[in-house]
């Protein structure tokens, strides 16, 4: 039976549809890696366009955009009301596990815990969300004291090729919770041992899944392979993850905040005082007004896999102290989360009508332009992670633009979307280790599809311009 929601519970969900309403609103997929898959699908062959070049994550590409994919014939020309679609359906995803977390789990600390996470992070389109929420449904099955051996087995022979084919960090995130689990019972803290063994397990099975699947699914595109060894140990490099708190230190408060139920609950001789939590709270709420930009999300995937990890050991064995003691923590950082969404969407309907006053007909070279388009910005991020308003005289102009230009391929399908498929702003590529998503033989493919003329024109800048032999 589905336990009924509280306090914690709708605060965290609010947060979550606050944060889901304000980025379909502003198309926030469109200025990230999101804005890839949506052209892709859009096109009508994402998989040869470019779902195929992560072909070892393709559950969670699927999850996040297959139903638009397939969805996209009913749109016929109307390309504002598809975006629109795809962006609800992408949000509505981790609401769908969710959901199931909550039908299976028997306390609510693996839902809150999840929801609370996929909240901090679903801005960015991170795999990691839905390997997340898959390897939690599986854990909350074992955790069951109904589950038998044959329904562990069937649960895990279901769920284990499923995240093995979403994102590697979830090997990671298994391991962790292991260790963390075993370190408490050497300290006679309250854990289930066979969660631990299982978890460990589970985080080996998966972490030569990664191996294997990396070696039998290597991108063909030579610049997303580039990309992927660039960034493959961001995970697990401690002085990076925590540079990335350093540099976001809204993410700092919200982990801190996540964490220090657990603490309670298991006891812990360090733990935050109810003024201590108020104050981290209050801290967040500056850092996600005064320093959300587009990083924010992209390097928040990196911690928040090794967070969820350590908050779910902390809780699973003593949950009825955890879900008391979380009550105020997790609603002050749903607050904190509220802040932040304000914050970026802001700066993006911002972004937006400055991009509106540049769309013309066809294809603009952006930095060829007489009036000139803000240079990008190469760091470092100083003033932007505390108090982003007071970096530059032209907020508009030398700090929102910059910021949400920093993926330079993407201004073009934002533009494209944007101005109804009618004009398409970008920056020239091509440099020494510079992402272009597409192939030029997709795309060649692509063209040889039926099209209308919004379409093929945007086809044609793409084979001219912006694909990779």
């Amino acid at each position: 039976m589905r336990l009924p929601l509280e306090r914690t519970d709708w605060a965290l969900l609010s947060a979550y549809l606050l944060v889901a309403a304000l980025g379909t609103w502003q198309s926030c997929l469109l200025v990230n890696d999101g804005a890839v898959y949506l052209t892709a699908a859009w096109l009508g062959n994402a998989w040869d366009l470019f779902f195929d070049q992560n072909t070892g994550r393709a559950v969670s590409t699927l999850f996040q955009f297959g139903l638009a994919w397939a969805l996209r014939p009913l749109f016929g020309a109307s390309s504002v009301a598809f975006i629109t679609v795809a962006h609800v359906l992408y949000f509505a995803g981790p609401l769908a596990l969710w959901l199931v977390l909550r039908a299976v789990e028997l306390q609510r600390v693996y839902s809150q815990i999840y929801l609370a996470v996929a909240s901090a992070t679903v801005y960015f389109t991170s795999e990691l969300i839905v390997g997340m929420g898959l390897w939690l449904i599986w854990l909350a099955v074992l955790a069951r004291p109904a589950s038998t051996p044959a329904t562990i087995a069937l649960a895990s022979l279901i769920i284990a090729p499923l995240v093995a084919f979403t994102h590697p960090g979830v090997a990671l995130v298994s391991l962790l919770f292991a260790v963390v689990g075993g370190l408490l019972l050497l300290l006679g803290r309250p854990f289930p041992r066979p969660l631990a063994i299982a978890a460990a397990v589970m985080g080996a099975v998966l972490l030569a899944a990664y191996f294997v699947t990396s070696a039998l699914f290597q991108p063909s595109n030579p610049t997303v392979a580039l990309a992927q060894v660039a960034n493959k140990y961001d995970y697990a490099n401690p002085v990076w993850l925590l540079a990335t708190l350093g540099l976001f230190p809204m993410f700092a408060a919200l982990w801190l905040l996540l964490i220090a139920p657990g603490l309670v609950a298991v006891r812990a001789r360090w733990r935050l005082a109810p003024a201590a939590v108020l104050v981290v709270a209050l801290a967040g709420m500056w850092f996600a007004a005064a320093g959300t930009g587009l990083l924010t999300w992209l390097y928040a995937r990196h911690t928040a896999g090794h967070v969820l990890a350590v908050a779910l050991a902390l809780a699973v064995g003593a949950p009825a102290a955890w879900l008391l003691a979380a009550r105020r923590p997790l609603t002050l950082y749903a607050a904190v989360l509220a802040v932040a969404a304000v914050s970026y969407n802001i700066d993006l309907f911002v972004f937006g009508r400055f991009v509106d006053q540049h769309l013309q007909p066809g294809a603009v070279d952006v930095d060829a332009q007489p009036a000139g388009w803000p240079p990008r910005f190469a760091g470092p991020y100083g003033l932007r992670s505390y108090l982003k308003w007071a970096v530059a005289p032209d907020y508009r102009r030398d700090v929102v633009v910059p910021m949400y230009d920093w993926y330079q391929v993407t201004l073009a399908f934002y533009s494209f979307f944007r101005s109804d498929r009618q004009s398409v702003l970008f920056h020239p590529v091509g440099r020494p280790g510079e992402w272009i998503p597409f192939e030029c033989g997709a795309v060649d493919r692509a063209r040889a599809r039926p099209h209308d003329g919004k379409d093929q024109m945007f086809l044609d800048f793409l084979a001219g311009r912006y694909c990779v032999h």
